[in-house]
């Protein structure tokens, strides 16, 4: 995986301040923070399966400071992640991605268009094409959809891409409108029986 996508900046896991690299051993500035980013470079190169074993052992053991610091970590790398996961052919690896750590962690609208702008995602018949460049397709789209709410990213698909959030509407209308019908059929089934 290559590291073409890591940003200039990491955000503090405490106080969500954006700070440039010269922090990665040093306190955060914030006085009501002090987050100490000390020991945090070598988390920054370590690969996605690292990461996650050691996010998995840090919340077992409870360590909170570990826990901020691959937080962070994968934070850093989430446009690498977040291309490999539009790349990726093997099943297993794609969603481990997108369940360890976009649905968690993609927060950050900047990596989102930086990615979207790059070539990893290839113009076909399916891809759609922003009035701003940013690409898109229907499974991407849906997914980022599930993403928890962050209100900058959600604009942002709903701007960029109308026709898609037209149709994930439509979709998702349909769905529940069947789920109603199928609530009342039941309804209707129990009364029935009674």
């Amino acid at each position: 995986m290559k590291n073409t996508f890591n940003l200039n900046y990491i955000k503090c896991p405490s106080c969500e301040n954006i700070l440039d690299m010269s922090f990665v051993n040093r306190s955060c500035p914030n006085p009501l923070c002090t987050f100490n980013f000390n020991g945090l470079e070598p988390y920054l190169n370590k690969t996605d399966e690292e990461l996650r074993k050691l996010l998995i052992k840090a919340k077992k053991e409870n360590n909170e400071t570990e826990h901020k610091m691959v937080i962070t970590a994968i934070k850093y790398n989430m446009g690498t992640y977040l291309a490999h996961f539009i790349e990726c052919t093997w099943p297993a690896h794609y969603e481990t991605l997108y369940n360890s750590f976009l649905l968690n962690f993609l927060d950050d609208l900047n990596v989102l268009k930086i990615v979207l702008k790059s070539g990893i995602i290839k113009e076909t018949n399916k891809t759609i094409i922003s009035k701003n460049g940013y690409k898109m397709y229907w499974e991407l789209y849906c997914r980022l959809k599930k993403l928890p709410h962050n209100q900058d990213i959600i604009n942002f698909l709903k701007t960029e891409f109308p026709t898609l959030q037209r149709r994930h509407y439509k979709e998702w209308f349909l769905k529940w409108d069947q789920r109603q019908k199928e609530k009342k059929s039941n309804k209707n089934l129990t009364k029935t029986l009674i």
